[in-house]
């Protein structure tokens, strides 16, 4: 028959060295006949009842016919069989179901004789050195039991791969054969000569017992086997030698290692400890008999062993290292929602080898910061913390892996709470290969178990420094005072160390002053920024700074006011830095003046109009311009210190460009008033910019001008001009009470016609007359006097005969062929007294009043 046995292991090591295993004891092991598939599956059926393995893992299945079977191992708790392990398939032959054979004995290849005749006693033992039998050396013995024929003997015979048994027919004796070793005696027995032999297997087969190819020709020809272990131990079995034609050995005896003995000493024979075999064929007389071989038979053995890995569990921590020092510390807490990846150290190189080391599984941790990976089998493993949990909004994003303790400790080394991290570019934080073997892992990382390493550990640390700054104003104007406030934060979750403070002013700024909620900080300022040290910051720490400064007048455009705080080995910085930003609107106070550098003045005058324009700020201005509106009527523009860069009908316009801040500027313009105008001129003049203006309300005024024409006046002599020489001489006497008419048109268009009559000084006078142009006419001839020489006076300009002192109107009395007693296109301006307007008269008959001259006209 045949059998399968096994054994099953657990491989600690996972290094496939069946050496260094250990057995599993209690594993459910059943046999199923195999329907011809391979694969157990509902329709095999069971071959044998299930087993127990032993305390040495082992298993046995014994008794089995021809055919397939399907061996599955169920391991205890705490072991796993790599994907298909279970399960064996093992196939037994016809022939490998009949048996097997172990070990020879002797197959009695060497000659060697022993003979024994009458008369007794009779005896002859020999000793043959043979390495073809067990313990290189074969003992046989014969002796003469009863008999007397001295021509009968007793035979053992053995070569050419048979031992010969011969008896006469009229003795009888014993034949023996031992096997002890290399002893030189045939007859003394070395009872643990063949050192301790195992005879229960062989070449992997189970070995049931010892077997004899065997025959005799006689029925009752006994053999019996006893077995030593040393002198004090052995088991003898006895038997009957089967009956053979002619005796040769054609027949199979076999002593079963579980039969009972017949003789036994001590404890019986250690089968795996043999230290000598005794054969003997008792006496029979006339008997011939053949052995061919004496040697192990037993079970062919059908080998399945199955090898298990113990389930092993590999973790721990990842936490929040506040304090930066590699360490677990008390109050430090783990980090939830870490994605954690294992790989196995394919190459063995005890590090993380991208494309290499291949990919195990992945966790997350949990509320604590706590990971696990379960079921692993022993071997060499990387524990990294995935690159993508750095990102933002992830579960460390802003940290990095703990520094405190340098070079990461290799996690082999079984200590807990230690950070086994190392930052590995464009992986994450990895840890070096850690080694596990089944019962061999720490009992005092917090689980007592042999088959868990709970010592991988990863710190990390980090702080989220937030600064935000505001503004208490939007858009703001020069000279206006802004203040600044920057909020710093640490939004955690370590301690931030050596926290520095940069707050960078806008050049359009004044600093005035700053300040904090916190004392001691190191702060100062100088050149326009605010720098110095926060000092340390723990998480949830808030510093509040506070920064006064002024508007410069001459700012313009954005006022960006940056600010930003730092500190060693943080990683997230992009809330680092903020701004409050003031878009400028300059406001200004333009101002504009304008005088006029006479006042009245008289139609037909020119003067002048200064306009003074001036920036009181705050900021500069841009784009000014004045416009200068002229009066509706009664002035012309006759010339300005800057030319005008449009003139629309009353409007002059002025472009002065741009200002600074206090600038003055003058516009002189000149103008002349209308000869005909009086009354008052208003000139408007306005100021505009670019820039939002202050107070609109000076950024015009007027002036008014009056234009008054002074009061003029026409007068003149009536007298008798004796010598008829057109001019008034002293010796020549007045005409009073000669009627004198003005006439004409004044500046202003209208008709002016006045009388009145000479005085006794023969003087007449027209006063208090506008400008304008006038005619004096004599109205009536004087008694006793015809018509003489009148003579134009001078119109009051200074400027004696123009066209302006008028011209003597042409004759219209035919009687005295003298002119026609009028003078007329007088131009008189304001102001001026046109006097000597003198009309002469010839006396018709002579008397002492013609010589009277009375005292001349004021």
């Amino acid at each position: 028959m045949a059998e399968i046995v096994g054994v099953v292991r657990l491989d600690l090591q996972g290094d496939g060295n069946s050496a260094n295993d250990t057995a599993v004891a209690g594993a459910q092991v059943a046999l199923y006949r195999d329907n011809g598939n391979g694969v157990l599956d509902a329709s095999d059926a069971l071959a044998a009842s299930p087993v127990s393995t032993d305390a040495q893992g082992g298993y046995r299945f014994s008794g089995l016919q021809a055919g397939q079977y399907l061996v599955k191992t169920t391991l205890p708790g705490g072991m796993k069989f790599a994907a298909g392990g279970d399960v064996q398939a093992v196939s037994i032959t016809t022939a490998e179901a009949e048996g097997a054979e172990g070990l020879t004995i002797d197959g009695f290849t060497s000659e060697q004789i022993v003979e024994a005749r009458p008369p007794m006693p009779a005896s002859d033992p020999d000793t043959v050195a043979d390495s073809a039998v067990v313990g290189g050396e074969r003992d046989m013995y014969v002796q003469i039991t009863a008999g007397t024929d001295k021509y009968s003997s007793v035979s053992l015979i053995s070569g050419d791969g048979l031992l010969r048994l011969a008896s006469g027919s009229t003795v009888t004796g014993d034949a023996k054969l031992v096997w002890d070793g290399v002893d030189g005696s045939a007859t003394a027995i070395n009872y643990t000569g063949l050192g301790g032999l195992d005879l229960r297997t062989d070449n992997g087969n189970t070995m049931t017992g010892i077997g004899l190819t065997v025959g005799a020709d006689h029925p009752a020809s006994a053999v019996s086997i006893r077995v030593y272990t040393d002198a004090n131990n052995w088991s003898e079995f006895r038997t009957v030698v089967p009956e053979t034609s002619g005796g040769a050995a054609t027949s199979s005896l076999v002593f079963g290692f579980a039969d009972a003995t017949s003789a036994h000493g001590g404890a019986g024979v250690d089968w795996a400890n043999v230290g000598a075999v005794e054969l003997t064929f008792e006496g029979v007389t006339a008997v011939d008999g053949q052995v061919s071989r004496i040697g192990l038979v037993g079970l062919t053995n059908k080998q399945a062993n199955f090898t298990a890995t113990p389930t092993l569990s590999l973790g721990d921590l990842v936490w929040n290292d506040t304090d930066n020092d590699g360490m677990v510390d008390a109050g430090e807490q783990g980090i939830s929602g870490v994605k954690v990846k294992l790989y196995a150290d394919t190459n063995g190189d005890n590090n993380y080898t991208a494309g290499v080391d291949a990919y195990m599984a992945e966790t997350v941790t949990d509320a604590a910061g706590k990971y696990m990976f379960t079921n692993l089998a022993p071997g060499s493993y990387v524990v990294m913390v995935d690159a993508a949990n750095f990102q933002a909004g992830k579960a460390l994003a802003g940290l990095k892996s703990s520094s405190g303790n340098g070079v990461a400790t290799d996690p082999d080394d079984n200590i807990n709470n230690d950070d086994n991290g190392m930052a590995l570019a464009g992986a994450g934080v990895v840890s070096q290969a850690v080694v596990l073997v089944g019962g061999d892992e720490p009992t005092n990382d917090g689980d007592g178990s042999p088959n868990t390493n709970m010592t991988v550990d990863f710190g990390f640390y980090g702080f989220d420094l937030v600064l935000t700054k505001d503004v208490n104003k939007g858009a703001v104007s020069p000279t206006e005072r802004l203040t600044y406030t920057v909020t710093v934060s640490n939004d955690g979750p370590a301690k931030a160390f050596d926290v520095d403070f940069l707050d960078t002013l806008p050049a359009g700024v004044t600093y005035v002053s700053h300040s904090a909620n916190k004392t001691g900080l190191g702060l100062s300022y100088s050149g326009g920024k605010i720098t110095g040290s926060l000092g340390d910051m723990a998480p949830g720490d808030v510093i509040v700074i506070t920064v006064m400064a002024d508007v410069k007048a001459s700012a313009t455009g954005v006022l960006l006011n940056e600010a930003e705080v730092s500190a060693p080995n943080e990683e997230y910085t992009l809330n680092n830095r903020d701004d409050a930003q003031n878009t400028v609107v300059p406001k200004i106070d333009l101002q504009i003046t304008k005088t006029d550098t006479k006042d009245p003045v008289e139609p037909g005058e020119s003067f002048s109009y200064t306009l003074t324009v001036k920036n009181n700020g705050p900021s500069d201005a841009t784009g000014v311009l004045v416009k200068d509106t002229m009066p509706a009527t009664g002035v012309s523009f006759t010339s300005a210190s800057q030319t005008p860069v449009s003139q629309s009908g009353r409007d002059l316009l002025f472009d002065l460009g741009n200002m600074a801040n206090g600038e003055t500027r003058t516009i002189t313009v000149t103008v002349t008033v209308a000869p005909t105008f009086t009354g008052t001129l208003l000139n408007l003049s306005e100021v505009s910019a670019n820039e939002e203006e202050i107070t609109l309300a000076n950024n015009k005024d007027d002036e008014p001008t009056v234009v008054r024409a002074l009061p003029a006046s026409i007068g003149g002599y009536v007298y008798n001009d004796r010598n008829d020489d057109g001019v008034y001489d002293a010796n020549e006497s007045p005409i009073a009470g000669v009627t004198m008419m003005l006439t004409g048109l004044d500046m202003t268009g209208q008709s002016v016609s006045l009388t009145m009559i000479t005085r006794a000084d023969g003087s007449y006078l027209f006063d208090n007359l506008a400008p304008g142009n006038y005619n004096v006419t004599q109205v009536n001839q004087p008694l006793r006097y015809k018509d003489g020489k009148d003579t134009p006076g001078e119109n009051g300009d200074g400027v004696l005969g123009t066209l302006a002192d008028g011209l003597i109107a042409p004759d219209t009395n035919a009687d005295d062929d003298r002119d026609g007693d009028a003078i007329g296109g007088i131009v008189i301006n304001g102001g001026n007294d046109a006097r000597d307007y003198n009309f002469g008269e010839l006396a018709v008959s002579v008397s002492k009043r013609d010589f009277v001259r009375p005292v001349s006209m004021p």
